[in-house]
């Protein structure tokens, strides 16, 4: 059963490179195989936070960087504790390390999450994280889909990084994912406002995108244009005026 499944999820891969391009195709086959509403991957380096890979849909990305701008949610708990997390129905929830993340995903529209860690052996990688708009637990059968698109996802992600030097994202990888550069950059350029590393620099970005209710991309792309910038000295954000 699990090779007639494994060719299964090939020859999805296959018809959806062809259909759709090769971009977020491992996002787009995971939602397929789980039947589930929508499916994203997020990926966590060695040493720093979440960041999104791919998706196959709007709110599963909008799920994606809610997890990244709050640092909690099913994504980042399979991650980081390397275990399958399951909540089939979020109304209900009570889960201590969600209080921030689960009202904002029931107004994106998720009523179940779920995730799966992506790993080989004890190398870490990430998660694959998917919703369904409907509350309801998975079936055995899509426990065990997820299980197996999770080792797909993880075997994929090691050839395209494949010869790259460590620390360092591969060309393929690069142009395989959805990344949103822009946060890194403007990332960059608060670290230099403040005088701070960027990993302190992702924090305040994200303090910032909390206070406001915003999306992280959006406060990115505002202090990217340059219509917003940080103030280290009373550690407040200054629009800037044209």
């Amino acid at each position: 059963m699990p090779a007639e499944r494994l060719m299964a999820i090939f020859e999805l891969m296959a018809h959806h490179e062809r259909t759709d391009g090769e971009r977020g195709v491992l996002c787009l086959v995971a939602a397929d195989v789980l039947q589930l509403s929508g499916a994203a991957i997020g990926l966590v380096p060695e040493g720093q936070r979440l960041t999104s890979f791919c998706s196959n849909m709007h709110v599963a990305q909008s799920l994606m960087d809610l997890e990244i701008t709050l640092g909690e949610g099913p994504c980042t708990d399979a991650a980081a504790l390397d275990e399958v997390v399951e909540e089939g129905d979020l109304r209900s929830s009570l889960n201590p390390r969600w209080t921030t993340y689960v009202p904002s995903a029931l107004e994106l529209g998720a009523r179940a999450v779920f995730a799966f860690p992506l790993h080989i052996g004890v190398i870490r990688m990430g998660a694959l994280s998917c919703f369904r708009d409907e509350p309801g637990e998975l079936t055995v059968a899509q426990s065990t889909d997820g299980h197996l698109m999770a080792s797909v996802i993880a075997r994929s992600l090691l050839a395209l990084q494949a010869g790259a030097p460590y620390g360092v994202l591969s060309q393929s990888l690069q142009r395989e994912a959805m990344f949103d550069f822009s946060l890194h950059q403007a990332a960059g350029m608060v670290a230099v406002q403040g005088a701070m590393t960027t990993s302190d620099a992702l924090i305040v970005l994200r303090a910032r995108a909390f206070a406001i209710d915003s999306q992280l991309a959006d406060v990115a792309v505002s202090v990217i244009t340059r219509r917003m910038r940080y103030e280290p000295t009373d550690q407040s954000w200054q629009a800037i005026r044209r």
